[in-house]
């Protein structure tokens, strides 16, 4: 047995990610929101979610419309849970996650844990095969001919 007491609440993890889904969440008169993140732990490694709630900031930005799935964050929280298996009732039967979930408690977005917003794709049309009229050109040829019969530059 040991003297000392461990103090979990000293360990801290960083997570940088992108949010994947954020809703408000309401039980017994009380409201949160519920956020998931995307991130991964290696380079070129297996996509994991990282859960967290929050009461106030996050929550007002959301409730604005700020805070869209794709935007890049940095969560600072502490570890509650890891886990990569769920008991499925209907089937009787533990099965494994799609992706495995990170817990944080006491998450907060520091100041600058807000990255940018994912980039709207901007569609443009495909020209290819139409059809388009221009309008007809004034002559320029006319014009410049009788300004360089009177010793002028055109343009100028």
């Amino acid at each position: 047995m040991s003297d000392y007491k461990t103090y979990a609440s000293f360990n801290v993890l960083t997570i940088a990610g992108r949010l994947s889904h954020a809703e408000v969440v309401e039980y017994n008169g009380n409201s949160w929101l519920s956020v998931t993140l995307l991130t991964e732990l290696v380079d070129e490694g297996k996509t994991i979610s990282v859960t967290f709630n929050n009461t106030n900031g996050l929550m007002s930005l959301f409730n604005a419309g700020h805070l869209q799935n794709g935007r890049r964050m940095t969560v600072t929280g502490h570890l509650a849970s890891f886990t990569e298996l769920y008991f499925d009732k209907a089937a009787g039967k533990t099965k494994v996650l799609k992706r495995p979930v990170l817990h944080l408690v006491k998450a907060q977005v520091l100041d600058g844990g807000l990255g940018p917003a994912a980039k709207k794709e901007t569609s443009t049309p495909d020209m290819a095969g139409q059809v388009i009229e221009l309008d007809e050109a004034p002559e320029y040829g006319a014009a410049a001919k009788k300004a360089q019969a009177a010793g002028v530059t055109p343009g100028f």
